[in-house]
C-alpha cells in the first residue's frame, strides 16, 4: 500500500487527512502514534516531522507534514 498517515484518532488533523483521503476514495494505512506515551517526539517519528507533529504522510517517496 502506497499512502501511509502517521496520526492519532484523537488528533482532529489526522482526522482531517483521513477524511480527505476517504472522499477520495483512496487506500490508505493508519500508523497509529501514541501521543499520550510522547511517542510523537522519538526518532522515528521526528525522521517524518522533524516538528514531532502529526500526522505526517507519505506516499511511496513523497513525504508531506505540517505545522501550525
Amino acid at each position: 500500500m502506497g499512502i501511509k498517515v502517521y496520526g492519532s484518532m484523537v488528533s482532529i488533523a489526522t482526522l482531517r487527512v483521513l477524511l480527505c483521503l476517504a472522499e477520495k476514495d483512496l487506500e490508505f494505512e493508519l500508523i497509529n502514534v501514541d501521543l499520550a506515551s510522547g511517542e510523537h517526539k522519538r526518532p522515528h517519528i521526528l525522521a517524518r516531522n522533524p516538528f514531532g507533529q502529526i500526522p505526517a504522510f507519505e506516499d511511496d517517496d513523497i513525504s508531506l507534514f505540517g505545522n501550525q
